[in-house]
C-alpha cells in the first residue's frame, strides 16, 4: 500500500474504534492487563535480585581481599607493602533472657573501616570498648531494648546498647556486634579483610596463592573477581516471565479475534462499499490490521504506565517481603520492550484470521449481507487429532520423568500444552459443525443458539480454541504437580516412629520439658551430638570400612569413582543412652553398646563389623589421614530413616579416648517426645502451642499427608549417611 492508502485505512480504523467503544475496550483490557503484569514482574524481580555488588559487598566490605587463614602473618608474605589488614570474627552465642536462651550470631568488626558494608549502622554508634554493643533489631524486639538498654550474651558480662546494626542481605539475622579491639569473641571462622595499595590488582595477588600448575590454594584468599561470586549475576527470571506473559497473551488474542469477527461481520456491508469503489483484498484487510495496531499500541502504553504504577507502589514493601535490603526500583529496556513487543504481536495475530476472512468475501455477497460461507472443518480435524496424540504422548512423558526439579520435564509439559492447543484448535471446527446436527432435537432457543454458534465458526472457534487451551494448561500442570507428589510419596520413608514428635531449636530442652506434662506423653529426651573437643586440628569421622549390600557387594558412595570403593561414612553420632535406644526401638542393642560396639542405624539391609575412625589433618598444607582407633560394629536395622535419630551410637570407652563432648552452641539441638498413642494432628497443634512460647522453636512429627500436597517436609542434617 502507498502512503494515501495507508492514511486512509488508519482513518477508517480509528472511525471503527470510535464507533465501537464496547468491543474497543473489551481488546485494549486483553492486552493492557497481561502486559502491565509483565512490566510490573520484571520491574519488581530485577528490583529484588541483588547485584553482584550487594553480594560483594556483604562479605567483604569494601576490602580488595578476603582471607581465611588464622594469622596474618600466614598471607603477609603474599602482600606487598603497604597493605592493611581487619580482623573480623564471626561467633553464636546466646541471648540471656528470662525463660529462654535464642541464638544470636555474635560479631566483632569496625564498621567504619573495610566491613563498612557487610553491616549497616542505621541508629547511634558502633561500640566502644568492652561494656557496650551494637544490636539488630530483631534481637532488640527479643529483649524489649533500646538505645542505652542492656543486652547479655551467655558467658559474657552486660553490656549497655549504643546502637543499632542490619545485616542489609538478611534483615531477620540476629546480631551481637561488639568491639574487635576490645572484646575477645570466640570464632565460629575467622577472616581478615585487606585493603591493597593504587596499582596493585588484587587478582593477581590470588593468582600467587595457587601451587604452580594445580588447582590448589596454599591459603583461603579470594577478591571479587576470583573466588567469591560470578562476574555477573543474571537475571534469569525476565524471559521466563515474557514467556508466561505470552501465554496469557495468546488466550487474550484468541478471544480479541473472535471480538474482530463479530465487528467484520456487522461492517459486512460497509466492506462491501470499499470494494466495490476500488478498495483492493490487501485494503481491505489493511483496515482490520491497523485496527489492531491502534488498540494494541493503546493497550501497550496503557500497560506499561499501569505496570510501571503498580511497581512503584509495591517498592516500599519489598524489603520486609525479601528480608533484605533492595536496591532502587529497576526499569530496564528489556522489562519496556519485551512486554510492549509481545503485546504488540499478540494484537496483530488475534486479526490475521479475521483480515484474511474480509480480503476472502466476494464483493456482492458483502453487498448482500449475507454471510459468507464457512470453509468445510473435515481437512484440518486429522491434523488437529495428530497434534492432540502428540499432546498426550509428551505430557505423559512429562510426569512420568524422574527428574523432578530438572528443566526437562517442564520442557515437555509446555511443549505438551502448545501442541494440545493447536490440536483442540484444528478440531474445533469440525465440532462446531456437529453442534448444527445436534441442533435438530433441541427446543427453540437452544436450537438457534446451537445454529448460530455453528454456523458462525470464524467468531466461535477462536472462544472455544481459548477455553480448550486453558484446560490443556490446567491439566498438563495438574498431571505433572501430581506426578512430582506422588513419587515423592514412593521415595518417601518416615524420619521417627507414629507416636513421636520432635522439637528443634536452641531452646528444645526447655520446651521439651514443658511437653511432658502434656496429654498422652510418656517420655521425652534431648538428642545430645557429639563432636570433638576443640584442640583437635582438622576433621574427625567414622568409616565403615566393610559394609556390604545383602549379595556380597561392597557398599559404595562413590558414584563415579570406577572400580575404586569409597566406603560409607556416618553423620551425626551421640552418646548411647538407654532412654535413646528406647527411642529408637533398639534396646536389645544395649549389650553391644555396653561391650564397647558402635551401634550403627541404618534403613538399608547392609551388614558391617568394623568402623575405622580416621583423623584428616591439614595443617601441613596436605592431607594427613590417621586411623585413630578400631570398633566392633553392631548394625540395627530401622524402620525410620536418618535426619533426626543421629547415625550412630558411640560407646563411652571411645567417647573418652577420642574427647568427644556434646557441642552446646545453641543451634541445631533436637528433643524427642514420645506419646502412648500414635500422634494426632491435635497433639502436634499442642506441641506447637508450646514451641510458640520460645524463640526458634518448632515442632513437627513424620507423616506423610495428601499425594497432591506430597510428604511433610523433614528437617534433615548435613552430613548424613553418604
Amino acid at each position: 500500500m502507498n502512503l494515501s492508502a495507508t492514511r486512509a485505512t488508519t482513518r477508517i480504523a480509528r472511525r471503527n474504534i470510535g464507533r465501537h467503544r464496547g468491543r474497543s475496550t473489551l481488546i485494549v483490557l486483553l492486552v493492557l492487563l497481561p502486559v502491565a503484569a509483565m512490566v510490573a514482574s520484571i520491574s519488581i524481580l530485577r528490583t529484588t535480585t541483588p547485584t553482584k555488588e550487594q553480594l560483594d559487598a556483604s562479605l567483604m566490605g569494601r576490602a580488595d581481599l578476603l582471607a581465611q587463614v588464622e594469622t596474618q602473618a600466614d598471607v603477609r608474605k603474599y602482600l606487598p607493602d603497604g597493605s592493611v589488614m581487619e580482623r573480623i570474627v564471626n561467633g553464636t552465642g546466646r541471648l540471656v533472657l528470662e525463660g529462654t536462651r535464642p541464638g544470636v550470631s555474635l560479631k566483632a568488626m569496625q564498621l567504619d573501616g573495610l566491613a563498612h558494608g557487610i553491616l549497616a549502622l542505621t541508629d547511634g554508634r558502633s561500640p566502644q570498648g568492652p561494656a557496650e554493643a551494637a544490636i539488630s533489631q530483631p534481637v532488640a524486639d527479643l529483649a524489649k531494648v533500646g538505645l542505652g538498654g542492656t543486652v547479655t550474651v551467655d558467658g559474657r558480662s552486660p553490656t549497655t546498647v549504643v546502637g543499632f546494626v542490619e545485616n542489609p542481605v538478611f534483615l531477620g539475622e540476629r546480631v551481637v556486634l561488639v568491639d574487635p579491639t576490645a572484646v575477645d569473641v570466640k570464632a565460629d571462622y575467622e577472616e581478615w579483610l585487606i585493603d591493597l595499595p593504587e596499582n596493585v590488582d588484587p587478582d593477581d595477588i590470588v593468582a600467587a596463592t595457587y601451587r604452580p600448575g594445580t588447582q590448589v590454594q596454599e591459603i583461603g584468599l579470594m577478591s571479587r573477581n576470583l573466588g567469591l561470586f560470578p562476574e555477573s549475576i543474571a537475571d534469569g527470571s525476565s524471559p521466563i516471565v515474557l514467556v508466561f506473559g505470552g501465554l496469557a497473551l495468546l488466550e487474550a488474542s484468541l478471544i480479541a479475534s473472535a471480538a474482530f469477527a463479530v465487528s467484520i461481520r456487522r461492517r459486512q456491508r460497509e466492506l462491501g462499499l470499499l470494494a466495490a469503489v476500488g478498495a483492493t483484498p490487501r485494503q481491505l484487510a489493511g483496515t482490520v490490521v491497523a485496527e489492531a495496531a491502534l488498540l494494541g499500541s493503546a493497550a501497550c502504553v496503557g500497560g506499561v504506565v499501569l505496570g510501571v504504577g503498580i511497581a512503584v507502589a509495591i517498592v516500599p514493601w519489598l524489603d520486609e517481603l525479601t528480608g533484605r535490603r533492595n536496591q532502587p526500583l529497576v526499569i530496564d529496556q528489556i522489562g519496556i520492550i519485551g512486554p510492549v513487543l509481545v503485546g504488540l504481536a499478540a494484537a496483530l495475530i488475534a486479526a490475521v484470521a479475521p483480515a484474511r476472512t474480509v480480503a476472502g468475501v466476494p464483493v456482492l455477497r458483502a453487498l448482500s449481507g449475507r454471510r459468507p460461507p464457512e470453509r468445510t472443518a473435515r481437512r484440518t480435524l486429522m491434523v488437529g487429532l495428530v497434534f492432540i496424540v502428540i499432546a498426550i504422548g509428551l505430557t505423559i512423558a512429562a510426569v512420568s520423568m524422574r527428574e523432578d526439579y530438572s528443566s526437562g520435564p517442564l520442557l515437555l509439559m509446555l511443549a505438551g500444552a502448545v501442541s494440545g492447543t493447536l490440536g483442540f484448535g484444528a478440531c474445533s471446527p469440525w465440532l462446531l459443525e456437529r453442534l448444527e446436527v445436534l441442533a435438530a432435537r433441541l427446543p427453540l432457543a437452544g436450537r438457534i443458539a446451537f445454529r448460530d454458534t455453528a454456523r458462525a465458526r470464524s467468531r466461535s472457534s477462536p472462544i472455544v480454541i481459548a477455553i480448550s487451551s486453558s484446560l490443556v494448561a490446567l491439566i498438563a500442570v495438574g498431571g505433572y504437580g501430581a506426578s512430582i507428589a506422588a513419587n515423592e510419596l514412593v521415595n518417601w520413608s518416615p524420619s521417627l516412629y507414629p507416636d513421636q514428635i520432635v522439637i528443634y531449636g536452641s531452646d528444645s530442652g526447655t520446651a521439651g520439658r514443658d511437653m511432658l506434662v502434656e496429654d498422652g506423653v510418656v517420655a521425652g529426651i534431648p538428642v545430645p551430638l557429639l563432636y570433638p573437643d576443640e584442640t583437635q586440628e582438622g576433621n574427625l569421622y567414622f568409616e565403615l570400612s566393610d559394609a556390604r549390600h545383602p549379595d556380597g557387594r561392597p557398599v559404595n558412595t562413590c558414584a563415579n569413582c570406577g572400580d575404586e570403593i569409597e566406603p560409607p561414612r556416618l553423620g551425626d553420632v551421640a552418646a548411647g543412652t538407654p532412654e535413646l535406644l528406647a527411642m529408637a526401638h533398639a534396646e536389645e542393642v544395649g549389650a553391644d553398646l555396653a561391650a564397647g560396639h558402635l551401634v550403627v542405624f541404618s534403613t538399608e539391609p547392609i551388614t558391617a563389623t568394623t568402623a575405622l575412625v580416621k583423623h584428616n589433618d591439614f595443617s601441613t598444607g596436605a592431607q594427613v589421614t590417621t586411623v585413630l582407633m578400631t570398633l566392633p560394629v553392631r548394625v540395627v536395622h530401622l524402620s525410620v530413616g536418618s535426619g533426626i535419630l543421629p547415625d550412630a551410637l558411640v560407646p563411652d570407652v571411645a567417647i573418652a579416648k577420642l574427647g568427644l563432648a556434646p557441642l552446646d552452641d545453641g543451634f541445631g539441638e533436637s528433643f524427642i517426645v514420645r506419646y502412648d498413642h500414635p500422634v494426632t494432628d491435635a497433639d502436634l497443634a499442642r506441641a506447637r502451642q508450646v514451641a510458640a512460647r520460645y524463640p526458634d522453636i518448632t515442632a513437627t512429627y513424620s507423616r506423610p499427608t495428601r499425594v497432591n500436597r506430597g510428604p511433610d517436609r523433614e528437617v534433615s542434617r548435613v552430613g548424613r549417611m553418604a
